[in-house]
């Protein structure tokens, strides 16, 4: 089985940036780890409504695509592809944004809690949300309240469900690139699969 990485919290926190330099770290210590495409903005580029826009069109799109692209490579795949570690930009999540948006959705949780429970992340690391301006990428929403607004809804949701996690700590202002945060998961992730 492949190591799985799950980055999660709300936008603009930084886990395309994070989930790239996991990447790099893992592959510069020998260890085969892919990430895994951030699917708000695959949804953004097909046209589809996403941050306080969506839908539930869009958001169950969202569920099924992030957890279709894990499963891919969840095993050792019949194409040849032998990753020792994945590392997923979102997952459970993104079911948050479905709630707040249309409200809480029994098939599309239970699909959620059922692939944490069929397909665990060995690991799962929530980025707070730190205060000031985000960089607008043409995805992310930048309505502070907003991103207020789902920071508390994850938290609750992980909370309520149990679902484990480890809160990465607030980054120091000199740490621009997060390197603390590369190398708790990094470590963590060598720990465990040795």
């Amino acid at each position: 089985m492949v190591y799985k990485i799950g980055l999660v919290g709300t936008h603009g926190t930084g886990k395309t940036s994070l989930a790239a330099l996991t990447e790099g770290e893992l592959k510069r210590r020998g260890i085969e780890a892919i990430k895994l495409p951030e699917i708000s903005t695959e949804a953004k580029k097909r046209g589809l409504l996403i941050n306080k826009g969506t839908n539930l069109i869009t958001q169950m799109w969202i569920l099924y695509q992030q957890f279709a692209n894990e499963l891919e490579l969840f095993g050792n795949s019949e194409h040849g592809t032998n990753y020792q570690v994945i590392i997923t930009d979102r997952g459970p999540d993104n079911y948050c944004y479905l709630e707040q948006k249309v409200g809480e959705n029994p098939n599309a949780l239970n699909m959620v809690l059922g692939h944490i429970h069929h397909f665990p992340y060995d690991a799962m690391y929530l980025l707070p949300r730190i205060n000031g301006n985000i960089q607008d990428n043409g995805t992310r929403d930048l309505d502070q309240e907003f991103r207020e607004t789902m920071d508390e809804k994850i938290r609750n949701f992980f909370l309520k469900y149990e679902i484990p996690h480890k809160i990465l700590p607030i980054p120091k202002p000199e740490d621009t690139y997060r390197q603390e945060w590369v190398e708790i998961i990094v470590n963590d992730t060598i720990r465990d699969i040795r």
